[in-house]
């Protein structure tokens, strides 16, 4: 899936829009021009009045067509409720277009603007081609050191900037501003509702929101261990639907073994994506090197078996429903890792200004005299992005910054790599029922910040044990890889059990190592990946100091998450600087 409009503020006219089903790429430029190649995706188009009409690109699940304000314009608010799902959105008029991305924003809107006009794309690689623009953003790159991806807008090129989340930008005459109403804070809302009877409720309204995610035609559910996708396949099996079950682990892995065994008792039949010894010596390093290419260099180098489990999955179906984005709507994220980083979480739960220090502290690690520039320039831009919110429940003021930029930035390049195969449906990702959750006590806006209590954290368990109990009784019972069911959540009698299968996987049973044999891949190809780069390229002495005891450090089996994730960066940055330019004619 792919678009690029170029637009010159000297000659604004409508805009042409150009179906090119036949290339990954435009096969030439056209001034005024939309791009659209919808890939494994669709084209959708329907009238909207007044000489308008509204365009969606990706996979977008209709369930009405009244998206204007009563002013006459796309109101992001309408949009987000009657059409979920991941897609680009373009509304066209007879003097210009506003192209915006779906709730969440997974799919990134990137724009170049001069002075004498505007560049969109949803390709950052093609927009730095087609403008020349500079390689090696050094404010870009402290970003991701610190927080693991960037925190604000900005791309691996001068230049190239990411649209805000929930925002569109408006083309109109000789001018492109960034607009839009919609407020993630409006849907907070308050829990009216502290009893346990709003769980069903809640597990009603889930049913039919799924109801409207799950395709017609036979699809694929992610089916772990867990609660989020037995929730999924519960849902499909009332509904009815025509669909397989799947999971991706070594041989013997819980992830593998308990869906396998589970789908053969429910009937359904079940497809593991198996990460064993072949997979490891012939695909991991492809599958890595490509999920980093097409993610455009935002990926991991940790998660080959996501692109490795897409092509296998897509030679099997067209769709597939995840429980993405489940365990974030009903407990607060506390522990620093690949999805939040220490600093991260210390700029949000500071009491004062100690984060600056913090932050000055943990940029000398990659180079003090390198970023400084950048390190008091990103200081003060978080000053103010913080001071937009101050007075705001802490708790309710990270929230909009899990939808607006964790979302899109931690599962965005894994659902933008699927959708060169196939589609994701995530129904968890739904403005509609987050704002139903959060009338409730069962919310994760309605945590304390960083909550650590166990007991506490574990309502959204609540939510889908009660889910399973009204969708699917034997679901309800059977046993998940945390070392109990859902019934023993929801029954108070079962309490005992509950405890004695949480002690029991904590002390007595034997953690299975490397489930997704990523250790393996990592120990095994280091080497390889960091051969492609130069170290004397590499933006500061100290990340060259760094990469000299690597290889020891990982040959030892130390710190793989921490090498990982450095080297995930790197070879983005490497990647970016040698990019090869595209010629395409204009006509």
């Amino acid at each position: 899936m792919f678009f690029y409009l170029e637009r010159a503020f000297a000659q604004p006219k409508t805009v042409e829009v150009i179906l090119d089903e036949g290339h990954d790429r435009p096969a030439f430029i056209r001034p005024n021009a939309l791009f659209l190649n919808k890939g494994k995706q669709q084209v959708i188009s329907f009238e909207t009045g007044n000489k308008s009409r509204l365009i969606l690109m990706g996979d977008p699940v209709v369930s009405g067509r009244s998206i204007l304000g009563e002013d006459g314009l796309p109101d992001e608010n309408r949009l987000f409720e009657q059409i979920k799902g991941h897609y680009y959105w373009f509304w066209l008029t007879p003097d210009g277009l506003r192209c915006g991305s779906s709730f969440g924003a997974i799919f990134p809107v990137y724009y170049h603007k001069t002075p004498d006009g505007i560049a969109l794309c949803s390709s950052s690689v093609f927009l730095a081609s087609r403008t020349g623009a500079e390689p090696g953003d050094k404010r870009n790159l402290l970003e991701r050191l610190l927080f693991n991806y960037p925190f604000f807008g900005s791309t691996w090129w001068h230049g190239i900037g990411l649209l805000e989340a929930h925002r569109h930008i408006h083309l109109s005459g000789n001018r492109a501003e960034t607009e839009g109403r919609f407020a993630l804070e409006r849907y907070f809302g308050a829990p009216e509702d502290t009893s346990r009877d709003s769980l069903a409720q809640l597990a009603e309204l889930f049913q039919e929101e799924c109801r409207a995610f799950f395709p017609k035609e036979p699809f694929a559910v992610s089916l772990t261990g867990g609660f989020d996708g037995r929730t999924l396949a519960a849902a499909a099996r009332k509904a009815g639907k025509s669909f397989f079950t799947y999971s991706f682990g070594r041989p013997g892995a819980p992830d593998v073994a308990t869906p396998e065994k589970q789908s053969r008792r429910l009937g359904i039949p079940y497809h593991p994506v198996t990460l064993d010894e072949q997979y490891l010596d012939r695909h991991a390093l492809d599958s890595a090197e490509d999920f980093m290419r097409l993610t455009e260099y935002n990926g991991n180098l940790g998660r080959p078996h996501y692109r490795y489990a897409a092509e296998a999955l897509s030679e099997k179906t067209r769709y597939i429903a995840t429980g993405n984005f489940g365990s974030e709507l009903f407990r607060a994220l506390h522990i620093p890792g690949v999805m939040m980083s220490r600093p991260l979480i210390d700029v949000f739960s500071a009491p004062d200004d100690s984060w600056k220090d913090i932050l000055r502290a943990e940029t000398a690690i990659w180079g003090r005299d390198t970023f400084a520039e950048e390190t008091d320039a990103l200081i003060a831009d978080l000053e103010a992005y913080l001071r937009q919110s101050e007075g705001m429940d802490p708790n309710h003021r990270f929230y909009i910054f899990v939808f607006g930029e964790i979302f899109r930035k931690y599962f965005g390049p894994e659902l933008i790599m699927q959708s060169h195969f196939l589609n994701n449906r995530t129904p968890y990702l739904n403005l509609h029922f987050f704002k139903a959750l959060n009338q409730t006590i069962w919310s994760g806006v309605h945590s304390r910040l960083f909550e650590k209590m166990k007991s506490k954290r574990m309502k959204g368990q609540l939510f889908y044990a009660t889910f399973l109990r009204h969708a699917d009784r034997l679901l309800y019972t059977l046993p998940t890889t945390k070392g109990y069911s859902p019934a023993d959540v929801y029954e108070p009698w079962r309490m005992p059990m509950l405890a004695g299968g949480v002690l029991t996987r904590k002390y007595l049973k034997k953690e299975f190592a490397d489930d997704n044999a990523v250790d393996a891949f990592f120990s095994r190809y280091h080497r390889a990946i960091s051969g492609e780069w130069n170290a004397a390229e590499m933006p500061s002495p100290e990340i060259r100091a760094m990469l000299a005891g690597a290889p020891s450090e990982i040959s030892g089996g130390k710190y793989f998450e921490k090498w990982i994730k450095l080297y995930s960066i790197l070879y983005g940055w490497h990647a970016v600087c040698h990019q090869p330019a595209e010629e395409i004619p204009v006509r």
